[in-house]
């Protein structure tokens, strides 16, 4: 009895992450670059006590991640994302901010993603500062 009851066990561990995302549909990865470079903000935010300001400009992708914390403040990093000759940003402004806290809280703009994988939107939990993308 004591047998069966581990092999339920072990067998219902194995199958709870599976059924917790039961029916959820996977966002495309037309938005990856763009989650990379929030995620990889957050974490620095976090990781070293600041303030991560992502500033992109929709239409060439360029971006620029600037700092500021107890150490001073100065730019992190620049770069251009590449979406890809059929993706898009999607938005009415002319730069998307996205503002990480030391918390890991964010002020951030949402931008639409469109490409061949369908539509897509990335958004930032204002409280978590988690990205996400949902498929429109």
């Amino acid at each position: 009895m004591a047998l069966v009851l581990a092999v339920l066990a072990v067998t219902l561990l194995l199958a709870a992450p599976a059924i917790g995302n039961f029916g959820v549909a996977k966002a495309p990865g037309d938005a990856e670059p763009l989650l990379t470079l929030l995620r990889d903000a957050r974490a620095e935010a976090v990781r070293g006590s600041a303030v991560v300001a992502v500033r992109l400009d929709p239409t060439s992708g360029m971006f620029r991640v600037d700092t500021t914390g107890v150490q001073g403040m100065g730019p992190y990093a620049a770069g251009t994302i590449d979406l890809g000759g059929a993706t898009v940003f999607v938005t009415e402004l002319e730069r998307l901010q996205f503002l990480f806290q030391p918390s890991g809280a964010s002020f951030s703009d949402s931008v639409a993603v469109r490409g061949p994988g369908g539509n897509t939107m990335v958004l930032v939990d204002p409280w978590t500062g988690v990205a996400r993308a949902e498929a429109r």
